[in-house]
């Protein structure tokens, strides 16, 4: 994911100013006027960051900036299905949620944040025009789940997690000239993205 344009953002300190109030909705939503990426490191399950990126998608300007979303909690074996869910149509709810509960790394209970993030998206989208609608990516390897049997099974996606998200970026959202917002933990952009310079990034 060597993109010398992409961002790193976190929300509130530049390396080279001194950090001013400003709306953090709103200050995302400014960023597309320059960035076709922008990185936010997700702290996961985090309400705060959560509720914020529920606004964020609600907002006006967001989708008229905005072509994608690109999420790690996402399995790409229901990309049909999510497109579909998030496009409005009639898709039973427990049908989509396996979309970001049955992800490589979900050994565990899932935080109901995630799920309220894909409704927040769909509850935007039903108010856009079909032009403007926004599409959530899904960033993570496509794993059956009903064919794991042991932790052999899982270890196999794991070293390929990086690279199967930076191919969604790059011909679902760079090879078509979108825009995204790209959500994943930070560690994973700091390993996979060049090393960000000061005047192209922000620091939680």
């Amino acid at each position: 994911m060597k993109y010398t344009w992409w961002l790193l953002l976190a929300l509130s300190l530049t390396w080279a100013q001194e950090p001013t109030p400003q709306d953090p909705v709103q200050a995302i939503v400014n960023l597309f006027d320059t960035y076709r990426i922008v990185m936010l490191g997700e702290m996961h399950e985090s309400r705060q960051e959560y509720d914020l990126l529920g606004k964020l998608v609600a907002a006006p300007g967001f989708a008229d900036k905005v072509n994608d979303i690109v999420v790690e909690f996402g399995n790409a074996s229901y990309q049909d299905l999510v497109d579909r869910y998030i496009a409005g149509e009639n898709v039973p709810f427990d049908q989509v949620q396996h979309a970001w509960r049955d992800t490589v790394g979900a050994l565990g209970p899932v935080s109901p944040v995630y799920g309220e993030f894909y409704r927040a998206v769909r509850a935007a989208n039903l108010k856009l025009p079909k032009q403007r609608r926004l599409r959530v990516l899904l960033g993570d390897p496509p794993i059956d789940w009903t064919r794991v049997r042991t932790r052999e099974d899982i270890a196999l996606y794991l070293p390929f997690r990086d690279e199967f998200y930076a191919g969604v970026v790059r011909y679902q959202v760079l090879a078509k000239s979108h825009k995204a917002l790209l959500i994943m933990g930070e560690g994973h952009f700091r390993r996979s993205a060049i090393r960000p310079t000061p005047s192209t990034s922000v620091r939680q």
